[in-house]
């Protein structure tokens, strides 16, 4: 069950449009994790798409759930992107997942066809209507709110977007 939660635990799209002409709502975001996942499955594959960065963090803890576990996060920041991983390894097995994506200004990241500068209605053509909007902000979160997109908009254009997840 962990490595399914895990798998299906990203949604960006690097410099990747995926899925276009999808259907709305989280079903068409979860095949993107995993279509994602198979194209950037570790820190050193984002590393290869965009350098080092401007800052760069790597730190470990234990897991809350075993302590025989070391969560290894990484943090990355460049011009209008903010990125934050999470790598651990259990029963040999890798697992590698991205915990945060915010982007300020990178027009080429995409959540499936949506990304800064996309008109407001491009983002509820592939997301739906949103769950939520504080102010001119669109929220899309999963039932079980592992999953966390948003949309900043001004004139009905995306300024800013993030995706979190908050695996258990």
């Amino acid at each position: 069950m962990l490595k399914k939660i895990i798998l299906t635990a990203l949604c960006v799209s690097l410099p990747v449009i995926c899925l276009s002409g999808v259907a709305n709502g989280f079903e068409a975001i979860y095949d993107c994790y995993e279509q994602l996942l198979q194209k950037y499955p570790s820190v050193e594959a984002i590393k290869e798409q965009f350098g080092d960065g401007a800052k760069w963090e790597e730190r470990t803890i234990p897991s809350i759930h075993d302590s025989s576990v070391e969560l290894k996060i990484t943090s990355m920041e460049y011009p209008g992107i903010e990125i934050r991983t999470l790598g651990f390894t259990v029963d040999g097995e890798d697992s590698f997942i991205i915990i945060l994506l915010r982007v300020g200004e990178a027009g080429f990241v995409k959540f499936l066809e949506a990304g800064i500068d996309s008109a407001r209605e491009d983002v509820v053509k592939n997301f739906g209507e949103p769950q939520k909007i504080e102010g001119n902000t669109l929220i899309y979160q999963d039932e079980a709110e592992f999953y966390l997109i948003t949309f900043t908009t001004e004139n009905n254009k995306v300024v800013a977007m993030s995706f979190a997840s908050f695996p258990d």
